[in-house]
């Protein structure tokens, strides 16, 4: 209810771990006319992992959250490499291929229940294999299938990439979805991320997608976003609110 007041049209879904039946979330998205905007793996799962029992049990998982997607009404999954993983076990270019392999699978299943995939580049310091936008566009060229894209994070390219408008160019219409999120995870607008300059971007690209606005209290831990302050939760809301407001403006400099 808080989020439907600020003006935000739905969530994300993330892992299939859920605090509430499938059911009562339902019902809770549409009392507040809400929807999943998107639904995207989990902490646990590992898509490159050398032994294949781990990436069997992955493909589960992630089948798990395709089905999920369609019975939430969310055509959107998102797929990032697991978290906290920073180098690997037998070698990037062995472990690029069993990415490779994982996603091809899990491609043909999104298929058939009509689900987008989203491959989802993360910094250095949270994974290791799928770090750029460059390096996620070279995947999905290999890949030549219809069901898949790109989503981007704005607080991962604030790090990873020479210029963020200059990576959403050269992924042009093969950007799913865009995380909007500020250099230091808190309120937009109030970090060093030129939002009137990424909205214009976005508008020259012709992206019509959703906007994920992603905040985190102080002291979060990355993998798990719970703030040191007992008060953190009120905290990530009022980051929350004003981060709507905020973005709001800069898009109604470019797109009014």
């Amino acid at each position: 209810p808080l989020l439907a007041r600020m003006g935000y049209h739905g969530i994300e879904i993330v892992g299939d771990d859920l605090p509430l039946s499938v059911e009562e979330l339902q019902r809770v998205l549409q009392e507040n006319d809400l929807r999943v905007l998107a639904v995207t793996s989990g902490l646990t799962a590992d898509p490159a992992h050398p032994l294949p029992s781990q990436r069997q049990r992955s493909i589960e998982h992630y089948r798990r959250l395709l089905e999920l997607c369609v019975t939430l009404g969310c055509r959107r999954f998102v797929l990032r490499e697991k978290l906290g993983r920073t180098r690997p076990i037998v070698g990037r270019t062995k472990e690029w291929s069993l990415f490779q392999q994982t996603l091809r699978s899990l491609l043909q299943s999104a298929a058939s229940l009509d689900v987008q995939v989203s491959v989802l580049p993360i910094n250095r310091y949270e994974g290791y294999l799928l770090n750029q936008a460059e390096e996620a566009l070279a995947l999905i060229r290999d890949q030549h299938q219809h069901h898949l894209s790109i989503a981007l994070n704005t607080y991962h390219m604030n790090i990873e990439e020479p210029s963020i408008a200059g990576a959403i160019r050269q992924i042009g219409s093969h950007l799913g979805l865009l995380y909007a999120a500020e250099s230091h995870r808190r309120t937009l607008g109030e970090g060093r991320i030129d939002w009137p300059e990424l909205c214009l971007t976005l508008k020259s690209q012709g992206y019509q997608g959703d906007f994920i606005i992603e905040c985190q209290a102080p002291g979060a831990d990355p993998l798990m976003p719970v703030g040191r302050a007992s008060d953190w939760p009120a905290q990530v809301l009022e980051y929350a609110r004003r981060s709507i407001d905020n973005l709001r403006v800069a898009l109604a400099a470019v797109y009014s």
